[in-house]
This record gives structure tokens, sequence and C-alpha cells, in this order.
């Protein structure tokens, strides 16, 4: 004959250590700190901006000069072609051309290598996060910059042409 098992007892977790043989609770996190940054300097930026902004200013002036330089020469043109044949230029109008071409060129390379540096620069700053803002200036200073040089080529030879009249 078959007997049944006797019924199971009631689950008992088994017994805990007591409270001094327990294992020591787990350390807290660690509370957020910042680090602390040493203050940047913001002289990229400020730099960016001075080249930027003495490109423009230097590449305007010899571009106002080099139109002016225009009015000495302006008379010898074509009036059909508006083209100056160097040929027939006096010896006085071949220095004036000469000085116009010069100042030109000079005007447009001054405006472009430091109109680049301070664009460059500009862009550098306003990653970096030293001197954001004046590096987001020169950049703006440097990309528009052209058309102040452009403008003060045509107002110095409007005046140049104007004053001779």
């Amino acid at each position: 004959m078959s007997t049944t098992p006797p019924p199971p007892e009631p689950y008992e977790p088994p017994s805990t250590r007591s409270d001094a043989h327990a294992a020591p609770g787990a350390y807290a996190a660690p509370a957020y700190v910042p680090e602390h940054r040493a203050p940047v300097s913001k002289k990229l930026g400020v730099i960016a901006f001075v080249a930027a902004l003495l490109g423009v200013v230097i590449g305007a002036i010899l571009a106002f000069v080099a139109g002016l330089q225009t009015a000495g020469i302006a008379q010898y043109a074509d009036t059909s072609t508006g083209q100056l044949d160097p040929n027939t230029l006096p010896p006085g109008a071949e220095q004036t051309a000469i000085a116009v071409g010069v100042l030109s060129v000079a005007a447009f390379a001054v405006y472009g290598i430091l109109g680049l540096w301070g664009f460059i620069q500009g862009i550098v700053a306003a990653i970096k996060n030293r001197g954001r803002g004046w590096g987001i200036a020169a950049i703006v200073i440097a990309v528009l910059g052209g058309i102040v040089v452009i403008t003060a080529l045509g107002v110095g030879a409007a005046a140049g042409v104007g004053s001779t009249m």
C-alpha cells in the first residue's frame, strides 16, 4: 500500500544573518560636480576681427586712391571702345596707368590676404569658443568686405572723373 507523502511545509526563506554580520552597504554615487575650466582668452576672435577689419579698410583706401588715379588716364580712352591704347599714351599718363594697375592689384591683394586670415581665424575662434562673437563678426566682415573694396574703387573712379570735368 502506498502512503501519501506528507504535505509540503510552507516556504520559509533562509534565515538571514544578524545585522552585525551583514555585508556593508554600497557607497552612494558621487554628486555631479561640473569640472572647473579656466576662463578662455578671447584673443583669437579679436585678432581675427582686427585682421578682417584691417584688410577691408586698407584695401578700400588703396582701391579709392586707384580709382582717383583713373581720372588722369580717362581722357586718353577711346570714346568708341572705352579702352586705352598704350602706344598713344604720353609718358606721364603711362606712369599713371601703371600706378592704377599697381594700386588696384595691391588693394585686392591686401584685402584678400588679410580678409582670408580673418575669415579662417574667425571660424576657428567661433568653433573653439575663444571669442565667438568676435570670430563671427570677423567672418561677416571678411565675406562682405569685397563689396566695400569694389565700391571704394568705383566711388574713387567716379570722384576722380567728376573732378576733371
